[in-house]
């Protein structure tokens, strides 16, 4: 007789001495994510609300969820079905009134097809506890990888930029979406390249055969990579394998037919209901929201300023990012100081009030001190925007276009947020117009 293991721990391993599963390093959400109060187990060929979906594709997972791709047998069609965490399900209260305020207006506004509608919503029971269930259309690649799918191998490399065409219509269109969001008091709070999606073709007619999860283990799909626990026993609160995303790409729209919606409102409040907190990538982050202040629908603004000359460039405007909690003030402070040296000088009363560490990295008369945060003994200073951006930019800007798009960047990049345009504002811009 097979013994049973004991129910996992809630908290999240800190260290691989408290791990329950082999590591074999496998592209996919961390395996010990599954656990009470934290992933669904899904596996091929499962179902959801009493039958009406059936699982036959992963298209990929997020820090609080797994997305798939479902069979829905009542309306007969396609669907993809993103399952929450438990304990993220506990907290969606707001997200659940955000989608249906878009909904709600769906039939009168235009510019909800910007937007990523919700067309069902359950709760499924499972052995790491309840989870909400959101049902949306499939959609293809978001944009962080659309253009790295549409490379082929043999081509990839780290920096893979949109040609300028392609790179302003998605701009635009989530442009688009900002503006029906932000006429609704809805601020999106995680406006980020994951998050923008490319729509498809209509795939109802196609036969599951031709959709269901490549097993094969060819080019892009390694093979599926078994569960296996540490100490050989079987796990109930983990699937029995750990599957790749694989994201509709082949039916994606392309061209003159390519559509972006804004999609993932797990972190989306009222503008009136300010959160404590945010998950906006720290590269993106205004700079509210490192030293402190009231957040509105402008951190939206300022992440979308960040959008334009990654989506050019292939390169973010800010390289900073959190490896570890205790590295937060260190890279806050590099964040800080890049915008100092690529944007414009912080204001004097940031250095003197808002910024208590400030005066490690500048002197009285607002001269730059070593170390940097990284404990070099001479301060780097960054180039500024413009020179970045022609090191980087692609060669169909040219020096004309280059200065339009830059002087465009810094009219957002603006420290105060009533300074910075509304996307309604921004769509005007004549660089949206061509």
């Amino acid at each position: 007789m097979t013994s049973t293991p004991s129910t996992p721990s809630a908290t999240l391993p800190e260290s691989q001495s408290e791990w329950r599963f082999h590591d074999t390093g496998y592209p996919s959400e961390w395996v010990e994510s599954y656990r009470p109060g934290w992933l669904h187990p899904v596996n091929l060929g499962d179902t959801f609300k009493d039958g009406q979906y059936r699982v036959i594709r992963k298209l990929g997972y997020g820090s609080f969820s797994t997305v798939w791709l479902a069979r829905d047998t009542t309306n007969s069609r396609y669907v993809a079905l993103k399952v929450m965490d438990a304990q993220a399900s506990l907290k969606a209260k707001t997200e659940l009134s955000i989608l249906k305020r878009i909904n709600e207006c769906c039939s009168q506004d235009p510019l909800t097809q910007y937007i990523l509608i919700n067309l069902d919503a359950f709760q499924h029971l499972g052995p790491n506890g309840a989870h909400l269930c959101l049902v949306t259309e499939p959609m293809g690649p978001t944009i962080a990888s659309l253009a790295e799918e549409l490379t082929p191998l043999e081509e990839w490399k780290v920096n893979i930029r949109y040609p300028k065409l392609m790179a302003r219509r998605i701009l635009k269109h989530t442009l688009l979406g900002l503006t029906f969001l932000h006429k609704n008091g809805i601020v999106h709070a995680d406006l980020q390249p994951g998050n923008l999606l490319s729509t498809i073709s209509n795939i109802d007619q196609l036969s599951e055969g031709d959709l269901r999860q490549d097993l094969s283990g060819r080019g892009r799909n390694p093979a599926p990579e078994a569960v296996r626990r540490l100490d050989g026993l079987e796990d109930k609160w983990a699937p029995r394998y750990l599957f790749l995303g694989q994201s509709l790409v082949r039916y994606a729209k392309l061209g003159r037919e390519m559509h972006i919606k804004i999609s993932d409102f797990g972190a989306a409040f009222w503008a009136q209901e300010p959160p404590d907190s945010t998950v906006i990538p720290t590269a993106l982050r205004s700079p509210e929201l490192i030293l402190g202040g009231t957040i509105d629908s402008s951190i939206d603004i300022w992440s979308f300023g960040c959008l334009i000359f990654e989506m050019l460039t292939g390169v973010p405007l800010f390289s900073v990012m959190v490896l570890f909690e205790d590295d937060r003030k260190t890279t806050d402070d590099e964040h800080l100081l890049q915008m100092n040296d690529i944007l414009e000088p912080l204001p004097d009363s940031w250095l003197q009030e808002r910024w208590p560490r400030a005066k490690i990295y500048f002197g009285t008369e607002r001269e730059r001190l070593g170390p940097r945060p990284d404990d070099r003994d001479e301060p780097y200073i960054d180039d500024p925007l413009e020179v970045r951006f022609e090191e980087q930019k692609p060669n169909d800007i040219d020096d004309v276009e280059a200065g339009v798009i830059t002087s465009l960047i810094r009219s957002i990049l603006k420290y105060e947020p009533m300074q910075r345009p509304t996307a309604e504002e921004l769509l005007k811009h004549p660089w949206f117009q061509e």
